[in-house]
C-alpha cells in the first residue's frame, strides 16, 4: 500500500467521524424546559395533556401540554410539544412558553400573506424555534395562492392546505390559554 492510499484512506475515515459529530451535535437539547427536565440529582415533576391533532391522509400532527416543576425550588417552565407522524417517519420539537405567541403571530402571517408582499417573482416567509420547528408560506407572482408548510430541523416540509394550517394555529392558541390559566397569578 502506497502513502497516497494511505492518506486518502484516513482523509475519508477522518470525514466520516466528523460527519457523525455533526449529526450527533443537532441532536441537542435547545429548548430551556427540555434543559430544565434534564438536569441530574433534582426533583422534577413532570405535567403532560392532550392539545389536539390535525389529520390528514395518513398523517397526523399532534401537540401536547407540558408543565415541568421543582418543587424544592419553585422553579416551574411550561411549553408544548409538537409530534408529526407518517408512517415511519416521526419528528418531534418542542416549543418553550414564551415562545409561542410569536409562533402564533408567524402563523397569522403566513396564512394572510400575499404574492405582492415583494416585487420579486417569489418569496418565502418563515418562522423557526429554538428547536427548529418551523412555520412557512412560500408564494409566487404565478401561484394563485401561497402554500403553506411546517418543517421540523432540516427535515423535510410538510405540505398544509389553509384549513389544517389554520387548525394547527388553533390548537396551539388553545394550548397557550391552557398554560395561562396555570400560571401563578402575577
Amino acid at each position: 500500500m502506497n502513502w497516497k492510499k494511505v492518506l486518502t484512506l484516513a482523509g475519508i475515515l477522518g470525514s466520516s467521524f466528523i460527519a457523525s459529530a455533526q449529526v450527533q451535535f443537532t441532536n441537542a437539547i435547545r429548548a430551556d424546559i427540555e434543559q430544565f427536565e434534564a438536569q441530574t440529582n433534582l426533583l422534577i415533576v413532570k405535567g403532560m395533556g392532550v392539545g389536539g391533532t390535525v389529520n390528514f391522509g395518513s398523517s397526523a400532527i399532534s401537540v401536547r401540554l407540558k408543565d415541568s416543576y421543582n418543587p424544592d425550588t419553585g422553579r416551574r417552565l411550561q411549553g408544548i410539544v409538537i409530534n408529526f407522524v407518517e408512517g415511519e417517519r416521526r419528528e418531534r420539537a418542542t416549543i418553550d412558553y414564551d415562545e409561542l405567541e410569536p409562533l402564533i403571530k408567524a402563523f397569522d402571517y403566513v396564512r394572510s400573506v400575499t404574492y405582492d408582499v415583494t416585487g420579486l417573482p417569489s418569496f418565502e416567509a418563515s418562522y423557526q424555534t429554538k428547536d427548529g420547528f418551523r412555520v412557512i408560506g412560500f408564494g409566487g407572482h404565478r401561484q394563485s395562492s401561497v402554500q403553506h408548510f411546517v418543517q421540523f430541523d432540516d427535515g423535510a416540509r410538510i405540505a398544509l392546505n389553509s384549513d389544517q394550517i389554520a387548525q394547527l394555529r388553533g390548537i396551539i392558541s388553545q394550548a397557550r390559554n391552557t398554560l395561562d390559566e396555570l400560571r401563578p397569578a402575577k
